[in-house]
């Protein structure tokens, strides 16, 4: 023969409860199924099918206290599990309202007769009978209410009947506190991705429209390049002829004129080569002719041909090689043509002292340094970081030399292709020395049969 146990439980604050052993067991059994979900909406629609099962109610709801303070009706379920309409006029707000303030269990085994509550306009509307209602405490908070009720049946609920009730509500608290909280961590995640994903869509957007509109302007620019080149070439030559008295002889003043528009035209096609270069590598339309190299004799040869450069009267130009500078596998005329830049900017800023062409074999493997050093002006540390970008000077005040800021950008992206690196080490007042980098043992350009 089975014997029933009773159980009491005691609660911070309240007298000690006493409940069946079994009854207990099934309480926590239903529970932990509670306690492994994780949304909120099963919980409370879990919580409320097993209190009105659990008391043998007739209808229940399960009212949660908004930030504001107001009852949120978020559960209204009959005995068949079936939703009831509009629950707030279904209801004592009284009633509730107590139980959220007080956090107390309240039983009313003949609503109509109480004294407290018997002659509220909800009560007597609805004719309201057997009420029970027990508060959801969680960490010492009241987050809502459980109710339930019976109206066709007077003293349908006694005291006894709420212990079991608000034992399963301390643990339906608990469950609805932690989904309610991971829903909120999941709205914020959703809302956070969501984010990110509207400002990942408008990066690629934005990205698309600059690479297009760098793409436009590329072509634009080298379009215009394009379509100086002839007319500047004309141009300079017949203003050569004209230097040369080949046309004709002319006085010293007419051949200041010349002079000055000679070098303004040189200027202006120099320049339409440094754009024309730029908008190819940006296309990628400049492909490298790869070839072993006998670097110091390539050296020597850019030497002699620098020497031609309009120095300053008080600057001297010199090369030093190192001993054993082994050969390198490079594109010659691009190579020559980073050197004549860095060469170029040297003589622009430097009006006395020295420029050097140095170059030497790294303790690296496989690499060597070639570099421009001069004793000119040098350059601020705030202008070093961009210096290889576009349209950007050494000096961009008022007195800004000529230029426009193309010529350490095309060395940059030829040395690039070159897998090598370009980089300057400067101090105002004393000096500036380019360096760059190349592999010695990059593969030639394969040769081309047929």
């Amino acid at each position: 023969m089975r014997h029933n146990h009773t159980i009491l439980i005691y609660q911070f604050g309240r007298k000690p409860m006493v409940i069946d052993e079994s009854l207990l067991a099934y309480i926590l059994q239903i529970s932990r199924k509670m306690a492994e979900m994780r949304r909120l909406s099963p919980v409370l629609n879990y919580a409320l099918k097993e209190a009105i099962n659990l008391v043998g109610a007739e209808r229940g709801y399960v009212v949660l206290v908004s930030d504001d303070g107001s009852l949120d009706f978020r559960v209204k379920l009959d005995s068949s599990g079936q939703d009831i309409e509009h629950p707030e006029d279904q209801i004592s707000r009284s009633i509730l309202q107590e139980v959220v303030s007080t956090g107390e269990p309240l039983v009313l085994r003949n609503a109509m007769q109480n004294e407290r509550f018997g002659q509220a306009d909800s009560v007597v509307v609805l004719g309201l009978r057997s009420i029970m209602a027990v508060p959801l405490i969680s960490r010492g908070d009241t987050i809502g209410a459980i109710y339930v009720e019976n109206r066709a049946i007077r003293n349908r609920f006694s005291q006894d009947d709420a212990v079991p009730l608000v034992v399963f509500a301390n643990q339906a608290a608990v469950a609805i506190e932690n989904a309610a909280l991971n829903d909120e961590l999941e709205a914020r995640v959703q809302a956070r991705t969501r984010q990110l994903e509207q400002a990942t869509q408008r990066l690629e957007e934005s990205w698309h429209e600059a690479v297009e509109s760098n793409r436009v302007r590329t072509v634009w620019l080298s379009q215009i390049a394009h379509d100086l080149r002839a007319p500047l070439g004309i141009a300079s030559g017949a203003l050569s002829l004209l230097n040369e008295g080949v046309l004709g002889s002319i006085n010293a003043e007419q051949r200041e004129w010349v002079e000055k528009s000679l070098q303004s035209v040189l200027h202006a096609a120099t320049l339409t080569e440094d754009i024309f270069d730029l908008s190819r590598l940006e296309e990628g339309q400049i492909r490298l002719h790869m070839e072993p190299v006998n670097t110091e004799r390539f050296l020597n040869g850019v030497y002699e041909l620098a020497q031609g450069l309009p120095w300053a009267e008080g600057v001297q130009l010199s090369l030093e090689i190192a001993n054993s500078l082994p050969w390198a596998t490079f594109d010659a005329v691009r190579i020559q043509q980073v050197l004549f830049n860095l060469l170029a900017n040297a003589q622009k800023f430097t009006r006395q002292g020295s420029v050097v062409i140095r170059a030497e074999q790294q303790p690296e493997p496989d690499l060597i340094h070639i570099s421009v050093s001069d004793t000119g002006k040098g350059i601020p540390p705030d202008r070093i970081e961009t210096l290889f970008k576009r349209f950007r000077q050494v000096d961009d005040s008022a007195s800004r030399h000529e230029g426009a800021g193309l010529g350490l950008a095309i060395c940059r992206e030829l040395v690039t292709m070159h897998h090598g690196k370009i980089w300057v080490n400067s101090e105002p007042g004393t000096g500036s020395t380019f360096t760059f980098s190349l592999p010695t043992n990059l593969p030639p350009t394969p040769m081309v049969t047929g």
